[in-house]
């Protein structure tokens, strides 16, 4: 099986392309390397087992072209950032609507399965927690915006063109070969000052977070198990935590004492949402999907992983 995924060199693509290929596929990876790294992917290219394309996913033609061949599209490229895109909104609209549209136009072309990488951000500020996915969609930034108005293109292409869709409302995705997020931010400042933590905003915000290989779980029982119809699923935990908790549970795998730690207050940043938690029975019923990996031990994870690329923390 031929499949594409754009956004491919990055922290999530590069895992599902290992994965891909583990079950058999040829994958072919799109991407614009302006968030992405290939030396994520150069050891999987040299394999044999991917191919790589640099593009944009706003040149509809490179898109189309990338796309022929190919039985899925799993669709990762996107400008992610909240804060870059309270900075240059026109830039979300660019990459995650034009880039989006770009993607369903030539899976209809060429017969092709889409499944889209989408942001719990959507809902914006959601009334009921745990969220279902039949909460009303209020994004808090344009980011939430872009990923909003993506999803409807994408259940539209179903509707009308009968385009096989399926939505991932992706938490917040921890785990090896990340480089943004809360834990990695934590890390860095640790590095510098093993004794003293600030962090940004108050410390209740409190989220969800999803440990990569059940993200990647996900991603593989989606087009397989899905109607592909445009559905939306919620793809978490199921649980959430606040900044202190991640923070503590970290100086526990790290065996640190008496840190110091110094909320900043106020928001983290402008458009930031802080509480996230979601209802994933949608997907454990339909997909047949659950998280198996619990955050103590994604954490221990992520932390020796930070340990063997970032550096270990100064000796106490």
């Amino acid at each position: 099986m031929q499949v594409l995924v754009t956004g491919g060199a990055g922290f999530i693509g590069t895992h599902l392309v290992e994965r891909l290929i583990e079950n058999g596929a040829s994958v072919r990876i799109l991407d614009d390397l302006s968030a992405g790294d290939i030396s994520g992917v150069s050891r999987l290219l040299r394999s044999g087992g991917a191919t790589f394309v640099k593009g944009d996913v706003r040149d509809g033609g490179k898109v189309m072209e990338a796309t022929r061949g190919c039985e899925i599209v799993y669709h990762l490229a996107a400008q992610s950032s909240v804060p870059k895109s309270t900075e240059n909104p026109s830039l979300d609209l660019e990459v995650n609507i034009i880039g989006t549209h770009n993607v369903l136009r030539a899976a209809k072309e060429c017969g092709t399965k889409v499944v889209f990488a989408s942001s719990s951000v959507v809902y914006g500020m959601p009334r009921r927690i745990p969220t279902p996915e039949s909460e009303p969609l209020v994004p808090h930034s344009f980011y939430g915006a872009s990923k909003a108005a993506a999803e409807d293109y994408c259940r539209l292409y179903s509707e009308l063109f009968g385009v096989p869709t399926v939505i991932l409302r992706l938490f917040n995705i921890y785990g090896p070969g990340t480089n943004k997020g809360l834990m990695f931010d934590l890390y860095r400042k640790l590095l510098r000052d093993p004794k003293r933590l600030e962090i940004l905003g108050t410390g209740e915000q409190k989220k969800d977070y999803l440990y990569i290989d059940d993200a990647i779980d996900a991603f593989i029982a989606a087009p397989e198990r899905s109607r592909c119809v445009g559905d939306a699923y919620n793809i978490g935990l199921g649980e959430s935590y606040t900044v202190f908790q991640i923070a503590q549970m970290m100086f526990d795998v790290l065996g640190l004492e008496g840190v110091e730690v110094k909320p900043r207050g106020g928001t983290s940043w402008l458009g930031d949402v802080e509480l996230t938690e979601p209802d994933v029975s949608k997907a454990e019923i339909e997909l047949g999907w659950r998280a198996k990996v619990g955050i103590k031990d994604g954490i221990r994870k992520t932390l020796e992983y930070f340990g063997k690329t970032l550096g270990p923390l100064p000796s106490k």
